[in-house]
């Protein structure tokens, strides 16, 4: 296998790295080529685009979720439940919470044998537009004494990305992660052909429902009492402005 091919098969492989992140969001690098779908199924749009001078693929997924943009945003803020919704997320742990809008997560994803596991460590920034009714949480991958090489796996060489959520009205909203990973070591051409597009897939179908399930159980009432006013408010002020 050519070191191009592995390296191509470790970006794919590497998507449900990217969805088990609390953050998201790095520019897209430059000479950028035009987005290609690879995947159109259970009302997600899974796309890629090949950059100049680079072997890996950016991979971007949307979809949209029939809720509020405050009850998706509890779920994403609940770290250590990543392992219930991200596709094959092994362990997730905030390691520093910087502020409200800025934390340091550790994230490991299971790989099949004889494949080792990846882990990172990502930091994260949440911004918000009200103009554009959109909210992003960027995340960028960073060296950090908070957590140390774990035997047996990989880490990341590097990982960024977002991801974006665009408030079409109270109870619908357009989700968009963007991926953009070289997460190292060798991957075998059988592992990516099985997950290039499941993995960014099943990770936004499987937040889509528990997105739902945790706001039929009333599951984070502190956040949601937190934040949904602060949401309404910006909403007004929006609303107001000449």
């Amino acid at each position: 296998m050519s070191s191009r091919t592995r390296r191509r098969s470790a970006a794919l492989v590497a998507a449900p790295l990217i969805v088990l992140l609390l953050a998201v969001g790095a520019a897209t690098p430059a000479f950028a080529g035009d987005w290609e779908v690879i995947a159109k199924e259970n009302g997600v749009i899974v796309k890629q685009k090949e950059v100049e001078g680079r072997d890996l693929p950016i991979f971007q997924g949307t979809t949209t979720i029939n809720a509020n943009v405050v009850d998706i945003l509890a779920v994403m803020n609940d770290t250590a439940s990543n392992t219930a919704w991200m596709h094959n997320c092994a362990e997730a742990r905030e390691l520093q919470k910087v502020d409200e809008f800025n934390r340091v997560v550790y994230n490991r994803t299971d790989a099949p044998w004889p494949v080792d596991d990846r882990d990172v460590v990502v930091k994260s920034k949440v911004t918000i537009n009200k103009e554009k009714r959109m909210v992003t949480i960027n995340f960028k991958s960073i060296t950090s004494p908070l957590q140390g090489p774990v035997d047996g796996v990989v880490r990341m060489n590097r990982l960024s990305g977002f991801y974006r959520f665009k408030i079409i009205d109270e109870n619908k909203t357009q989700v968009t992660y963007q991926i953009d990973a070289d997460p190292g070591g060798w991957l075998p051409d059988w592992l990516v052909s099985a997950t290039s597009k499941e993995l960014p897939m099943q990770t936004l179908v499987k937040l889509r429902n528990r997105v739902y399930t945790s706001r039929d159980a009333n599951r984070y009432p502190e956040f949601l009492a937190q934040w949904k006013p602060k949401f309404e408010e910006a909403k007004q002020e929006v609303a107001a402005e000449p």
